[in-house]
């Protein structure tokens, strides 16, 4: 007697091994048609781009043309050198006319010769256009480049206008005698941003001289910066004497352990809940205040923000814009008043200046590094600290904080 039910399940697997044999005869046909494919060599030179256009820009110059009508041109080729001996190529698709060639060191003129070359590599004879680049961003940003003694280093500042990827290398005399030499934990400084704004930390409090030039990618290098510089002498606090001092007013913690103690635990950029939170409903500026346990001239100061879920910085309660303000006698009221002086207006800036909600590298970089601020010099030692946040990157008032370390004497 048969069994309907094993009939079923017998036709069912027929049908099943038929589909996957039929696949497996396709694929099959697929691949040895692709293998058998007769491989065409095309030994014709493709003819040559015609009405070249130059457009020079800074350091480079962006070149357009009309293409020859092969239908088996692969693409344009651009030769030159950028500086004696040294040359470079630029390719471009065949579904673009332009092209351009960058590299250049100066304002000089350069030749260029341009192939069309089809997909069997066969070039065309050469078309030569003459390029005069302007002048290369990272001279511009030379000119611009300015130098200040700070805190445990200098400070360095310059204009980057055509956001070029630049590096500003930093050398000093370290033993006087005219050989300039980058030591361990003076790195340069790379930056692709309009305003290149940097410190260069971890120099003795001595007057040396140091050098500064400024360098592109294709290894171009500007004159030499030579100064006399002093640092000034700092040190890093001690958090091991800091303390809550809550006074009436200040911020409410999110939870009991998203607390003020939380900015000197040494923990830098650890997840939830290594940071100070307060509740998210503040619907006005809120303050901390904490007690470093004697009086200190402070230099400067890094806060590390709070790192968010998924690996974002410039988001929900981390700090946008902020103020910093001093105290040896609070009112113990907790009123921002003539008791506090204010010592920073502070406000973060991304480096990329994209907008919300998109973060680069660099911007990444920043915020992991910790955004630094220097005090102004001369002001006078403050035993109490108060954090009072204007906007965080919400637009509203609540503050995270990872780390907040001062340094100073």
């Amino acid at each position: 007697m048969f069994n309907n039910k094993n009939i079923k399940m017998e036709t069912m697997k027929l049908r099943v091994a038929f589909y996957i044999g039929l696949l497996a005869i396709m694929v099959t046909g697929c691949k040895q048609e692709t293998l058998n494919k007769a491989t065409i060599t095309n030994n014709n030179a493709p003819g040559v781009v015609s009405n070249v256009q130059v457009q020079n820009q800074n350091g480079a110059a962006s070149l357009t043309y009309t293409l020859p009508g092969d239908p088996d041109l692969f693409y344009v080729r651009a030769v030159y050198e950028i500086a004696p001996g040294k040359t470079r190529e630029v390719v471009a698709s065949h579904y673009t006319n332009t092209l351009t060639v960058d590299g250049f060191g100066d304002t000089l003129a350069h030749v260029v010769k341009l192939y069309a070359v089809n997909s069997s590599e066969k070039a065309s004879a050469p078309v030569t256009v003459t390029v005069n680049p302007l002048t290369p961003p990272f001279i511009l940003a030379f000119r611009s480049l300015k130098v200040t003694a700070t805190f445990g280093g200098f400070n360095v500042t310059c204009d980057n206008s055509t956001k070029d990827n630049l590096a500003i290398v930093p050398m000093v005399d370290t033993a006087n005698n005219g050989l300039f030499v980058q030591p361990k934990g003076m790195d340069n400084i790379y930056s692709n941003s309009v305003l290149i704004k940097a410190a260069v930390r971890g120099q003795p409090a001595v007057e040396r001289k140091y050098a500064f030039f400024v360098r592109d990618r294709f290894l171009n290098r500007s004159d030499t910066l030579f100064l006399t510089l002093t640092p000034f002498y700092e040190e890093q606090f001690s958090k091991s004497d800091w303390s809550p001092y809550v006074l009436p007013g200040d911020a409410t913690n999110l939870y009991s352990y998203t607390d003020l103690t939380k900015i000197w635990d040494g923990n830098f950029t650890g997840g939830w809940p290594n940071c100070l939170f307060t509740v998210e409903s503040a619907s006005s500026p809120q303050m901390v205040t904490f007690d470093l346990g004697k009086q200190r001239i402070l230099s400067r100061f890094i806060m590390n923000p709070f790192l968010e879920i998924g690996n974002v910085y410039y988001v929900r309660g981390n700090l946008k814009d902020f103020e910093i303000w001093g105290s040896n006698t609070p009112n113990v009221n907790g009123a921002l008043d003539g008791s506090w002086t204010k010592l920073l207006t502070c406000n973060i800036v991304k480096p990329s200046g994209s907008p919300s909600g998109t973060e680069t590298a660099a911007d990444y970089k920043y915020a992991h590094d910790g955004w630094g601020f220097d005090f102004p010099a001369g002001i006078s030692a403050y035993r109490y600290i108060r954090i009072r946040s204007l906007h965080n990157w919400t637009g509203s008032y609540f503050m995270s904080i990872s780390e907040f370390t001062l340094f100073g004497k």
